[in-house]
């Protein structure tokens, strides 16, 4: 069964369920009573309603839209912004990556320097430590060189008195 386009199904005028209450809950008045009811209190008020109808047209309509639309704008503005937002964040994230690999880079690299270094002490602690025992070397053999001269100026006035020589 078919309905013309317009016409009202069974089930939407509520014949079609027996599940439907077949009284209003809140007054407890048989529905079939109470629907001609207001469909007469309706028509009592049509006037009422048409003058309501009439407010309802005549109000700027083009005020509602105009808000509307400066809330759709500012909506997409809100959304250009957030994806601009999260682009910057994007990048910001990148660099922070960048940022980090270098830093770990540079970490690497001063380790490497503080090894270098420590060879570098090493090294000069040991050529510090030659050129101490150089010196006390060179000392000591200062010292054998004033001992042997001193002997050998001894020897020489010895012989000297052996040989009657002045």
């Amino acid at each position: 069964m078919y309905l013309q386009e317009g016409t009202p199904s069974k089930r939407e005028l509520g014949e079609s369920s027996d599940s439907l209450p077949k009284r209003l809950p809140v007054t407890g008045e048989p529905i079939h009573h109470t629907i001609p009811l207001l469909a007469a209190r309706i028509a009592r008020h049509e006037d009422r309603l048409d003058d309501i109808v009439t407010i309802m047209n005549g109000l700027l309509c083009g005020h509602i839209t105009e808000d509307v639309n400066n809330l759709i704008i500012g909506q997409m503005a809100v959304e250009g912004r957030i994806e601009q937002m999260k682009t910057e964040f994007s990048e910001s994230m990148e660099f922070i990556a960048a940022l980090c690999s270098a830093s770990t880079a540079m970490g690497d690299v001063l380790a490497s320097f503080d090894h270098e270094l420590e060879k570098i002490s090493a090294q000069n602690f040991s050529l510090r430590r030659a050129i101490r025992e150089f010196y006390a070397r060179e000392r000591a053999r200062d010292q054998t060189i004033e001992t042997l001269t001193t002997k050998i100026t001894e020897l020489q006035c010895r012989m000297d008195e052996v040989s009657g020589k002045p």
